[in-house]
């Protein structure tokens, strides 16, 4: 088979789709010596992804994400490439297409949270914009020949809201980045770390209305109350964008400008020295498709404190431990019962290797390339 795969996303302005994509990619190439790739790539990620496989080759295809340039131009990219199938790693297959494709949805969060809070556009264009995404998303899902998710949770939702036979999708579980693997953590070092770093624990991610943030500040400021809590801080890692500055508002209302501190992007060495200095990780997302980042915790070994939605309950099983995302003093009481007690951090940590340990990219590409076979 001549089989394509939309790349466009890779990169860190592709956040999680585009780490995805890449390991889809990367581990695609080691297992499969017979079928044909061609990916597509715009000219700023062109030179990120490195190919290895004499079978994969790379095809320019410069055209921006959600945007009316991609629906009308991709088609015939795709076409150009006489593919026997496409992969769209993502909802948005171009509504004119006509090739076969199998895609990947790997949430409905849109559909959840469709408040314009949620936006950084006026009403109109967000209406607009809501109403194209309702119908590339529909028109993917029910021209797609598979559809792949990477979780139960979210084939739930897709076969509820779409009325869609359960059959037809594969779920294809993601996992941990192998940097992580690496760390040695705070809970378990046998001497003090050799930068003097105040007791905190750390976010990664967007600050998107999802993730929940406002309600871990909320924790946060309770914490402060409490004076055997009143070292511990928090790190969020987010990128510097308006839902950056909106959250900064937020730590401001809230007068915890000296208990949260907010970075930017950071290199892979400087996310690294995080990781090895911090108490726990956090996640207080609504709502998911996956988890990677706290399988990234686990890997590091880092007690894990999620929101106990379904999605992080079904991968992170009982490697972690739980709150309500609705309620500041559930997330607060948690945050407090890890960081005072070492027994229940390396209860924790000894859980999550065996839990991490379950997940794998390759197992992922190969799950993957069963469904391209299944197509013919």
């Amino acid at each position: 088979m001549k089989i394509g795969i939309d790349a466009r996303f890779i990169g860190p302005s592709g956040t999680g789709l585009g780490k995805y994509t890449e390991k889809l990619i990367e581990n695609l190439q080691k297992i499969d010596s017979t079928n044909h790739y061609s990916i597509f790539l715009k000219s700023d990620n062109w030179s990120r992804l490195i190919l290895t496989n004499k079978n994969f080759q790379k095809v320019l295809a410069d055209v921006p994400w959600y945007s009316i340039a991609e629906q009308i131009k991709m088609p015939a990219i795709f076409k150009s490439a006489q593919l026997d199938l496409l992969h769209v790693p993502h909802f948005n297959v171009p509504y004119f297409y006509r090739g076969k494709f199998v895609v990947t949805i790997h949430d409905l969060i849109h559909h959840h949270f469709s408040q314009e809070s949620a936006t950084t556009k006026n009403p109109l264009v967000f209406k607009l914009k809501r109403f194209g995404y309702k119908s590339v998303i529909t028109n993917a899902i029910k021209k797609s020949s598979r559809i792949i998710t990477p979780s139960n949770f979210v084939k739930s939702e897709i076969v509820k809201t779409f009325k869609v036979n359960s059959d037809k999708i594969k779920v294809t579980y993601e996992a941990a980045e192998e940097e992580y693997f690496n760390h040695e953590p705070f809970i378990l070092k046998k001497e003090g770390p050799t930068i003097n770093y105040e007791p905190f624990i750390l976010y990664v991610g967007n600050a998107y209305p999802h993730k929940n943030l406002n309600r871990l500040l909320d924790a946060f400021k309770l914490l402060t109350v409490n004076r055997e809590q009143s070292t511990i801080k928090l790190i969020l890692v987010c990128p510097r964008d308006v839902f950056w500055q909106r959250l900064q508002q937020e730590i401001k209302s809230r007068n915890l400008e000296n208990k949260v501190e907010m970075k930017g992007y950071l290199n892979s060495g400087e996310l690294s020295e995080l990781f090895s200095h911090a108490r726990a990780y956090i996640f207080p997302s609504l709502s998911e498709g996956f988890g990677i980042p706290g399988l990234n915790a686990m890997a590091a070994k880092l007690p894990l404190i999620s929101s106990n939605i379904p999605t992080l309950n079904e991968i992170y099983g009982s490697a972690a431990i739980y709150f309500n995302p609705n309620d500041p003093k559930d997330i607060a009481e948690k945050i407090s019962k890890v960081i005072n007690s070492k027994k229940i951090s390396s209860e924790l940590i000894k859980k999550s290797q065996n839990q991490v340990k379950k997940y794998s990219w390759q197992k992922m590409a190969k799950e993957t390339l069963k469904v391209y076979e299944s197509t013919k």
